[in-house]
């Protein structure tokens, strides 16, 4: 587009006003984010009492019984650390936010946007990914349409739970979820 051409794309007029309620939520959402660097800098995260507590965590049974998914999919079989291992890592590790939320929601189009994301607030480095996930469950004799909400619910979780597991993975050191993956193998 030339310089002309962006000029006339017309932009669509802001609303004259914001209800009070939104105006309460922005604030409180600004207030939690300026809370959260606050005490991240504050109380920043001691790695050897991280380390020690990975450590402890990972010997326990019952996180590593459940810190690795396996499932068989196309003759093979597909494998990795799970959601319950990343959500404990990041417990470990401190000053971490994660989690996912459902932006929008096309019934008619049988969709729902979403964002899985991870903040390390100590080190301001974020991970967020935004996806379409289609209202549709695949099964051996094609893809089952979701209409009752439970069922989109699950869907939508299921389908978020493994995006946020990737974006702690990717505020964690390496070093730290290999060590993790190690101890509870």
């Amino acid at each position: 587009m030339t310089t002309q051409q962006i000029d006339r794309v017309p932009i669509p007029p802001a609303p004259a006003r914001i209800g009070q309620a939104t105006a309460i939520e922005q604030s409180r959402a600004v207030a939690e984010v300026q809370a959260a660097i606050v005490v991240a800098q504050q109380c920043p995260r001691n790695v050897t009492t991280a380390i020690a507590e990975m450590r402890s965590s990972c010997d326990q049974m019952a996180l590593a019984e459940r810190a690795f998914f396996k499932f068989p999919r196309s003759g093979s079989t597909v494998s990795g650390p799970s959601i319950h291992l990343a959500r404990d890592l990041a417990r470990a590790w401190g000053n971490i936010q994660y989690g996912i939320a459902e932006l929008a929601r096309d019934d008619e189009h049988g969709q729902s946007e979403m964002l899985a994301y991870a903040w390390d607030v100590q080190t301001n480095t974020r991970v967020s990914n935004t996806f379409i996930v289609p209202h549709k469950r695949d099964k051996r004799g094609g893809a089952e349409v979701l209409t009752e909400m439970r069922d989109i619910y699950e869907n939508n979780a299921n389908n978020g739970a493994r995006r946020v597991r990737e974006c702690i993975f990717g505020v964690l050191p390496p070093w730290f979820v290999a060590e993790a993956k190690d101890r509870c193998m």
